[in-house]
């Protein structure tokens, strides 16, 4: 492992906290990694942009992911990525004001959906299907973090899934290919 991916799985693990916390979809788990405060940080961004836009096809030119949590993850794949690429994001519902669009940015007919983490898939899952009844197709699904391998759903529906770390039991394991 270089010092670089060890600095990255080090920071990663002093932001996972052990308890019991409620996922979207209402299950539990035992850990939670906060992936909003490492998206927010330059090193974590530049680090997880980076490997993001390296999973990415080059023909995949639009990325976007559910509001809140995939915001981030959107800018800094845009940034890091050397292929010129645009962003969007979904909104759980459309939006009561303005131009009442549930899915804001620029969305193209074939995309790549992008998280902070998928614990069971159902936020992404939700944003598929968003972005399907818009009329384009999903791509690739990749995820900063795959939490006990929740990305396993997505797969089995047939989807291209990738992601940059799996944390096992809060514990940070990199994939097989770096």
């Amino acid at each position: 492992m270089t010092d670089k991916l060890q600095e990255m799985c080090d920071l990663v693990q002093a932001h996972v906290y052990r308890g019991q916390f409620s996922l979207t979809d209402g299950q539990t788990t035992e850990w939670y990694v906060n992936g909003r405060a490492l998206m927010l940080r330059s090193d974590f961004s530049s680090f997880a942009g980076q490997r993001i836009t390296e999973l990415l096809n080059d023909d995949v030119r639009c990325v976007g992911g559910p509001a809140t949590a995939a915001i981030p993850v959107v800018a800094a794949v845009v940034h890091q990525s050397p292929l010129p690429r645009s962003g969007f994001y979904v909104r759980a519902e459309a939006k009561g004001h303005g131009l009442l669009n549930q899915i804001e940015g620029n969305l193209a007919s074939e995309v790549a959906i992008v998280d902070d983490t998928c614990a069971t898939g159902g936020s992404l899952l939700r944003c598929i299907e968003a972005v399907e009844r818009a009329g384009s197709t999903v791509r690739q699904v990749v995820c900063v973090f795959d939490h006990d391998h929740g990305g396993d759903r997505i797969r089995e529906l047939g989807y291209d899934y990738g992601y940059v770390l799996r944390l096992e039991d809060g514990v940070p394991q990199l994939p097989v290919d770096l």
